[in-house]
């Protein structure tokens, strides 16, 4: 298998990171409503990803299928102050915007987007940005062993702001039935 279970890797680790700063730092969440009773109960949100099979772009990948789970959760039902397990109300989480990924790769002075595995694997850097609705970077995160000079980051700002459009739009056009 591809991946195995156990403590997680720097490449699981670093990815984790990424989703997870993109939510965070995009204020996705309306943390307040997450609130049952204050200064005594709050919801708590965890997010796990289980990658079966990485045929390039996990990055974006996993960022993507965490916007879609947490845009089609709902909260459970209390009673009592406690969780009635197997029961959901109709409450959605309470979403403030949608942060989207997108992750260039850069080969020379050109940038692949949603590369496979063995193109990742030629790229000299590789740079995730996350944006919101409006265009707002949330978070970025660069890896890959060379570095990205200021007009190639502008380049690539300008490429993430159109996939990112693409890609919200797939998701906003897709739910759960």
């Amino acid at each position: 298998p591809e991946f195995e279970s156990g403590p997680p890797g720097e490449q699981a680790t670093e990815l984790a990171r990424v989703v997870d700063r993109g939510i965070r730092e995009s204020k996705m969440i309306d943390m307040k409503k997450l609130c049952i009773r204050k200064g005594e109960l709050v919801w708590m949100i965890f997010l796990d990803i289980y990658t079966i099979n990485d045929d390039g772009n996990l990055i974006d990948a996993c960022a993507l299928a965490a916007l879609a789970a947490l845009k089609e959760s709902v909260l459970p039902v209390l009673k009592d102050d406690k969780v009635v397990f197997g029961e959901f109300t109709k409450t959605k989480l309470p979403l403030t915007r949608i942060p989207v990924t997108c992750t260039l790769y850069k080969i020379d002075s050109y940038f692949l987007v949603d590369p496979s595995t063995k193109e990742e694997k030629v790229c000299d850097a590789r740079i995730s940005i996350c944006m919101t609705e409006n265009d707002n970077i949330c978070a970025v995160q660069k890896g890959g062993s060379k570095g990205i000079k200021i007009e190639e980051l502008d380049k690539a700002i300008n490429i993430a702001k159109e996939k990112t459009k693409e890609l919200r739009s797939i998701l906003n056009n897709s739910s759960v039935k």
